[in-house]
This record gives C-alpha cells, structure tokens and sequence, in this order.
C-alpha cells in the first residue's frame, strides 16, 4: 500500500458521499487491480487513483 493511501483515507472521512472503489484491467500480463478513493470537497468530486 502507497504512503499517501492512508492519510487519503482520513481526508475523505471529512468528505460527502465517500468511495472506494477498483478498477480491473485485463492485458496480456494478466488483471491488473488499481483502488480508487473519491468523494465531495466543497461540491467537487476529487477522485484518487493508484
């Protein structure tokens, strides 16, 4: 997990309507995951992606 992972997720505990979600990407080396965290900062959707 990244360093900045866990400070993102105390960010978004401030934020409306928090996610987590994953993305799965299938390439020729196999599926890939990739998490993505996002929510409402003062009316705008800021979305974080590994």
């Amino acid at each position: 997990m990244k360093a900045y992972l866990p400070l993102a997720f105390l960010a978004l505990a401030a934020c409306q309507n928090p996610m987590l979600s994953t993305n799965l990407v299938f390439g020729d080396a196999g599926a890939k995951v990739s998490p993505a965290i996002s929510g409402k900062v003062g009316g705008t959707t800021v979305t974080i992606e590994d």
